[in-house]
């Protein structure tokens, strides 16, 4: 099947601005009955997220066009299934292969609509299951809203393992990228290991629980002095006769998980917790004009301009009809949110990241946006579907996660927030909702229709954020825009006299916040003269990236002849100067790289370049056999002669390599002589 989509592959490479367009067919196509029995849709799917990874095609665009195709996809199986119905079941293939369907069936009658989510996460019944639910005649407007909550999940989540290979492969060296890859699926089958085993343990003692958490229970109920633990835990269903001991239980868990990232975010820099430094840089290095707008609105369904007056709306409806208990539940669950996010901002004084022009002026621990969008969309949700009269409970709370993932993914795109404070907004809300659902399953709800006032909910977030998108879009644009890394200003005599590299940048930093390598070469001048004298030292400009290199590097022939598809980064810009030479008539060259150091020199018109000149790396042949190389970098490496008119000064500075360790590293200074 690879032989298959390989052409595929390289005609993307040729042509990225028509990535959209493929992958919505191979989406489609893989999510259509018959079809999804052909097209290799994992593997598809993977190398299409390498693409991305590499920077081939574009992330946020191929994730909508991946998104749209399989919505279609399943809209075509649903249709096909619904119109024909039984008659399916004596066309080919399912005349020869009765099973398909049987299986599809008895899938669709265990899960329901849930089916429609979870079979699409599963090759064998990801095309088959949109035809049952056709065929059994499931709601068209229920089976299309399902289908695109799972898609939305679905597309990212599948390109995601080719995303990593394609980010290993650009930004780190071939032998840490191999053990990372290694280490990564050996922990994906690990987790997926302990995930089975725990279900099925799950499913062994889940009666015994039961029994023990009942005996636990009459003990508790029988106490002189713990009975009014049982009192207040008392469930309104008789049935349930261990309470609610469970949801306090995990109440107590999520209280300890907010107190200590509260007080480990409170103890630490921001930048110094590694899964805020990464998510800082990587969400930076994505931005792109047409997601930041698709950002803006998402991050504005969790405004407070926006929420509160839904709220409002929805507490007032409820109070005309008398659920006097979901209202004061409610007021109590936004009441304490409010209270506790303007309190713990104040308390933790946590920073907000750097990069936006007009960053929100309060604090950003824990992120207000994703608590009071939890509070609302989950806990508006928790008290409404007490009422039997809704269906689609699992639906509602499916919208209600994706919006709460949208609003969470936007504030760290945007650059408003760091990812604990999404997290710790998240530990909050859960608090408070478990808080309040343990006063509220108390007593039993009357049993009301809540679908109309959820409708009602649903257009007023949609109309009321697009209304304000539409007024606010310019003030959002100049608010969320992105800033510039900082330019700093040196004297001469302090960059020259430097002692180890220790006034300058050493490490390129990476999309991820890592250090990716030495930068082992300064240099002072102007870029045309630098790339004037290098061309007649015997280095050389690399070739326009056509078919001839896209598929050396695919196959891995020769590949350290030829440069990476995508030219790494530093400070989030592409080199400026890229030059290759070939060292004592070997075919292996080395590469240089000059990058603007975003440094000034005071006194002079020239500007400091930074840059790296090391080997090519190989592409593929590391996850074979690989063996690293060293490279110490000399003024002769650079140049055949060594250029009178230029200054020339060696530094030996102590830096850390990927793995930790730290070695002696050549740095190489360079500045024309008549500068004094």
């Amino acid at each position: 099947m690879s032989d298959k989509i390989s052409p595929i592959l390289q005609w993307l490479n040729l042509h990225p601005n028509s990535a959209g367009l493929v992958v919505f067919l191979v989406c489609a196509a893989e999510s259509i009955a018959i079809l999804g029995t052909i097209i290799p849709g994992t593997i598809a799917m993977t190398a299409i997220g390498t693409l991305i990874g590499a920077g081939v095609i574009p992330v946020w665009s191929t994730f909508i066009w991946a998104i749209l195709g399989a919505i279609t996809g399943d809209n075509v199986s649903y249709w096909l299934g619904y119109y024909f119905k039984d008659n399916l079941r004596n066309t080919w293939p399912f005349r020869t292969r009765p099973q398909w369907l049987a299986s599809g069936q008895k899938f669709f009658d265990r899960y329901g609509s849930m089916s429609v989510v979870i079979g699409r996460f599963f090759g064998p019944t990801r095309a088959i299951v949109p035809v049952v639910a056709g065929m059994l005649r499931m709601q068209p407007l229920r089976f299309i809203l399902t289908s695109i909550v799972a898609s939305t999940g679905w597309a990212p989540l599948y390109m995601l393992p080719g995303i990593i290979i394609g980010e290993a492969t650009m930004e780190l060296p071939p032998d840490m990228a191999a053990n990372m890859m290694l280490r990564l699926v050996l922990v994906a089958l690990f987790v997926i290991f302990c995930a089975w085993t725990l279900y099925k343990i799950f499913i062994l003692i889940r009666d015994k629980i039961n029994i023990l958490l009942s005996a636990i229970w009459e003990k508790l109920d029988d106490s002189r002095y713990f009975s009014v633990i049982t009192k207040l835990l008392r469930h309104h269903d008789n049935k349930k006769t261990h309470g609610q001991i469970i949801l306090a239980f995990y109440l107590l868990i999520t209280a300890l998980a907010f107190a200590y990232l509260s007080y480990y975010v409170s103890t630490q820099k921001e930048l110094d917790i590694v899964i805020n430094s990464a998510a800082f840089y990587i969400f930076r290095s994505l931005r792109t004009p047409a997601v930041d707008d698709i950002m803006l609105f998402f991050t504005l369904l969790g405004d407070k301009k926006i929420i509160i007056p839904v709220i409002g709306v929805v507490l007032a409806w409820l109070a005309y009809k008398k659920h006097w208990r979901i209202v004061v539940h409610g007021i109590i669950l936004f009441g304490l949110t409010a209270v506790c996010v303007v309190g713990f901002k104040h308390l933790f004084h946590i920073m907000r990241p750097w990069g936006i022009l007009n960053s929100p002026e309060s604090f950003s621990y824990p992120s207000g946006h994703c608590t009071l969008a939890t509070s609302a969309y989950i806990g508006l949700c928790l008290l409404l579907i007490q009422s039997r009269k809704i269906h689609n409970k699992r639906l509602i709370l499916s919208l209600a996660l994706v919006t709460i993932g949208l609003v969470s993914i936007s504030r760290l795109y945007l650059g408003a927030h760091w990812f604990t404070d999404i997290i710790g907004g998240w530990l909050l809300s859960g608090t408070l909702i478990m808080l309040v659902e343990l006063s509220y399953n108390r007593h039993r709800e009357k049993s009301f229709d809540a679908k109309r006032i959820v409708t009602i909910a649903l257009l007023l977030v949609v109309l009321g954020s697009s209304a304000c998108y539409l007024i606010n879009y310019n003030k959002l644009k100049l608010n969320y825009s992105q800033l510039d890394w900082p330019r700093y200003t040196y004297t001469l005599d302090t960059w020259w006299s430097q002692d180890k590299g220790a006034n300058l940048p050493l490490y390129r930093i990476g999309r991820v916040g890592l250090p990716i390598e030495v930068l082992n070469l300064q240099w002072v001048g102007t870029l045309d003269d630098i790339k004037s004298l290098l061309l007649k030292q015997g280095w050389f400009e690399p070739s326009d990236r056509g078919w001839g290199d896209i598929l050396p590097r695919i196959t891995d022939v020769s590949s350290a002849e030829h440069l990476p598809l995508v030219s790494p980064l530093y400070l989030g810009k592409k080199p400026v100067l890229v030059l290759l030479r070939n060292i004592n008539g070997s075919k292996k060259p080395i590469v240089l790289r000059l990058w603007d150091s975003n440094i000034n020199i005071r006194g002079t018109s020239k500007e400091l370049w930074v840059g790296s000149v090391g080997n090519v790396p190989r592409t593929y042949s590391w996850l074979i056999n690989y063996k690293h190389s060293s490279f110490t970098l000399t003024p002769k490496m650079i140049f055949n002669e060594l250029p009178d008119n230029y200054d020339i000064k060696e530094l030996t500075t102590l830096a850390a390599n990927l793995k930790h360790k730290f070695n002696l590293q050549p740095v190489i200074l360079i500045k024309p002589k008549d500068l004094s």
